[in-house]
């Protein structure tokens, strides 16, 4: 039998600092290795409890032991995306019992750690700041002869002096006036949250891992052949998290998170390129907040609603449903909240009661932007044209498509835009550290070899001044030194090293000696 150490489960923890309990259970940890900021979920009592009181504790005990099937990996592969919250590693440690002497062995997940916030922070109209003049507000109304307060329009015209009475007629408005533009967040923001948000839906629902060039300007996706889509279904600025900026970007990386009603579904996308038509079908699954359905039940609702918005409570949740989202939260973005200062999903829902063209029509941001939003809200995939094909021959990737359009804008918005020209990004920010250690290291080389040659210039000095050359002794010192009876006990360095004189020494006898 095969003993391991007790000490092999915790091996890993090793590699972590723990900082600061922020909420019961979730730890900062700090990486030793490079000081890396993240978050310890201790998970003990959800996968690794007593599987005698809780039986969906015994169903999941097994899910990070490395003898059964370990599901880890295969779940921190897909959630593994620049733009997602990664699943970045597991350990567990042994945690004194304050009540005892006894150790108990605690489990902890590994996540990103998003220290600035969720997008639902600023979807929130702006308080009224304090000013100087509201401390005359604050004092008391003056009253009337007949102990009524008066009005500040009343009070012009007692303190002018005058007999006059206030006028009574109301104050005529030109009805005609067109509606001035309106902003809210700033649009090099919206841009942000949009590439970001799209990127990880490609991953998600194409397998897409990243933007690549194609050529000169020109960037396009690689989805993997014979993806499963993952879809979220709970996208809401609330679970759109924001970290710091590392360096001198505008904004810190932008990260979609919360996977609690994520759904794999078993449809299988096409590679995205062959022109081959595939019957169609696309990925369907149940709404997060109604009872699960088979996918008969799902193929029947959605040929029953189609391409309906609003979506209905038994509509099927499709990417669609994901862009659609994406694209509430963009106008919600862009449309300053009206009655509410800080009910969030009242402004979203206020935002959805009408379409997307009247949203934008009177709203300050570029073209582009807003014709990524509308496409968004309206693109069908199942469109076909007058001959009968579809308008989208890859429309099974159609996350993707939607990504590589927007990244586009997005550069020539950047480029021609004053406000665009002053945002710095997280890639570009990303590749100027690239450049920096790669320059670094290279200077680490050529120090490296510099001492290296100084170190062989400093030896070969001395070995030509060295005293033991041999030419600077004379033969009788040598002749001396061979004779002095040296034993090899005091040549000897190890102790195993026997201690016999020379002349003690007995001849091989299957040595032969030159005659």
């Amino acid at each position: 039998m095969e003993f391991t150490s007790p000490y092999d489960d915790y091996q890993k923890a090793l590699d972590y600092d723990f900082h600061t309990e922020v909420a019961p259970g979730i730890w900062t940890v700090c990486t030793k290795l490079d000081r890396t900021i993240l978050l310890a979920h201790d998970i003990t009592e959800v996968f690794t409890g007593d599987s005698d009181s809780d039986s969906t504790s015994e169903a999941l005990s097994g899910l990070l032991s490395t003898n059964t099937v370990n599901l880890f990996e295969k779940i921190a592969a897909i959630l593994n995306h620049d733009n997602l919250i990664c699943l970045r590693d597991w350990f567990s440690v042994a945690k004194l019992n304050p009540k005892s002497r006894e150790y108990e062995k605690r489990t902890f997940i590994v996540w990103d750690n998003c220290d600035a916030g969720t997008l639902e922070n600023l979807l929130v109209e702006e308080y009224e700041k304090y000013t100087p003049d509201q401390e005359a507000d604050k004092r008391p109304s003056t009253s009337g002869t007949d102990g009524k307060s008066t009005s500040s329009s009343n009070k012009s015209k007692l303190n002018s002096g005058t007999d006059e009475k206030p006028s009574s007629d109301t104050e005529m408005s030109d009805v005609r006036k067109v509606d001035p533009p309106t902003k809210f967040l700033p649009e090099s923001l919206c841009w942000h949250v949009l590439i970001s948000v799209l990127k990880a839906l490609a991953w998600l629902h194409d397998g897409s891992p990243e933007l690549v060039a194609t050529g000169p300007g020109r960037f396009g996706m690689d989805p993997t052949p014979d993806w499963n889509p993952a879809l979220h279904r709970n996208i809401t600025p609330a679970n759109i998290h924001f970290q710091q900026p590392r360096r001198n970007e505008t904004y810190g990386q932008c990260k979609l998170g919360n996977y609690s009603s994520l759904y794999l579904s078993s449809h299988h996308n096409g590679d995205g390129k062959s022109n081959v038509e595939r019957v169609r079908a696309k990925a369907l699954v149940p709404r997060p907040e109604g009872p699960h359905q088979h996918l008969d039940e799902l193929i029947q609702q959605d040929a029953k609603y189609g391409y309906t918005y609003k979506e209905q409570s038994d509509q099927p949740y499709t990417v669609l449903s994901g862009w659609r989202a994406l694209g509430e939260i963009l106008q919600a973005m862009m449309i300053p909240p009206s009655g509410t200062k800080t009910n969030v999903e009242e402004h979203i829902q206020n935002v959805a009661q009408h379409g997307v063209r009247y949203n934008l029509q009177n709203a300050d941001y570029s073209a582009a932007l807003k014709n990524i939003v509308v496409r968004l809200m309206t693109l069908n995939p199942d469109e076909k044209l007058k001959d009968g094909n579809y308008r989208f021959p890859n429309r099974d990737t159609l996350t993707s498509n939607l990504c590589v359009l927007a990244f586009g804008r997005y550069r020539l918005w950047r480029e021609f835009s004053p406000e665009g020209q002053e945002v710095t990004t997280v890639e570009h920010e990303r590749v100027g550290h690239a450049a920096e250690d790669a320059s670094a290291a290279a200077e680490a080389v050529a120090a490296t070899l510099e001492m290296y040659r100084a170190v062989d210039s400093i030896e070969e000095q001395e070995m030509e001044k060295g005293p033991w050359r041999l030419d600077d002794h004379m033969d009788g010192d040598i002749d001396v030194f061979e004779d002095s009876g040296v034993t090899t006990y005091d040549m000897a360095h190890f102790e195993e090293e026997m201690a016999i004189p020379y002349d003690a020494m007995l001849l091989d006898e299957n040595w032969e000696f030159d005659d």
